[in-house]
């Protein structure tokens, strides 16, 4: 009796411990899917922030640089840039990360900056160069985080992005710092013509690998023309004004402009980026 019993019951024994466990693995499936979720949208959040940080960085060591250079007309623009730069930093006091050390590096670095402890435009160039170093690293950190595995064929072009586009923006940046206090000074030396050189041939090399990788990609940007246009405008105003003369008669103000214009169509490719990634992760 008891063996019929038990022979009777076994089926139903293993059907409903099978659905528990489908059920526990479910759950479990879940529970792990909505921590990716929520890690992709701390990623993207970080990587916006950080997009902001790099333009207004990179301009506040442009403009301090001409300041300290001799051209007192970029006071304004400088003050706008630290109050931006300012409400930045408290979102980044804000943040919940696993990268809260790299963070806390780049709000004690800019702090330190923003003191106006350096005197000089060397030392200026050299301390927001390690800042802004730091911030392109913490890019790449978060960037490379990302598990878009699933989708890597509609994000195919993100990795050029976090490094050949932010690292040429960055080369364009240095140049437009070393040329505003250049421009303002309204002489160079042969090793600051020198460095400008180097920085043109880097701007040029890792500008042309982008967007030729970008034009072959299956997702590639299709407004390349624009940011391709103001990098060649600004590469021939830097060779032209600055290169070749050893005393520039471009005002700062119009040189630092005029590198803007190439930044800012190269931080708008990695918006574009970043609003591909905020669509794709919607339906990830």
């Amino acid at each position: 009796m008891n063996n019929l019993f038990h022979s009777e019951w076994l089926p139903l024994t293993v059907c409903i411990l099978s659905i528990g466990t489908l059920l526990f693995f479910f759950v479990l499936y879940r529970r792990m899917h909505r921590q990716q979720q929520q890690q992709l949208r701390s990623a993207i959040e970080q990587l916006r922030l950080l997009r902001v940080l790099l333009a207004d960085f990179q301009k506040h060591r442009g403009l301090s640089t001409g300041i300290l250079s001799g051209d007192s007309s970029l006071q304004n623009d400088l003050s706008i840039t630290r109050n931006q730069l300012d409400k930045s930093i408290s979102q980044a006091l804000q943040l919940e990360t696993r990268h809260q050390p790299q963070w806390h590096i780049l709000i004690k670095q800019w702090q330190q900056i923003r003191q106006g402890s350096e005197s000089n435009p060397a030392a200026n160039l050299l301390s927001h160069h390690e800042l802004i170093r730091n911030t392109t690293f913490l890019i790449e950190d978060i960037a490379s985080e990302l598990d878009l595995s699933s989708n890597s064929a509609q994000l195919g072009n993100l990795s050029c992005i976090w490094r050949e586009v932010v690292q040429t923006a960055e080369w364009t940046g240095q140049a437009r710092a070393l040329g505003t206090g250049i421009a303002a000074g309204k002489a160079s030396s042969a090793a600051q013509r020198v460095r400008l050189r180097f920085l043109h041939a880097k701007i040029k090399q890792l500008s042309t690998h982008a967007f030729v990788t970008l034009a072959q990609s299956e997702t590639g940007l299709l407004n390349l023309q624009q940011p391709q246009h103001t990098i060649n405008e600004f590469l021939l105003c830097l060779e032209e004004e600055l290169l070749n003369c050893e005393y520039p008669k471009i005002e700062a103000k119009l040189f630092f402009d005029q590198a803007t214009l190439a930044i800012n169509d190269l931080l708008g490719m990695l918006d574009a980026a970043l609003t591909d990634l905020q669509h794709v992760t919607k339906e990830y």
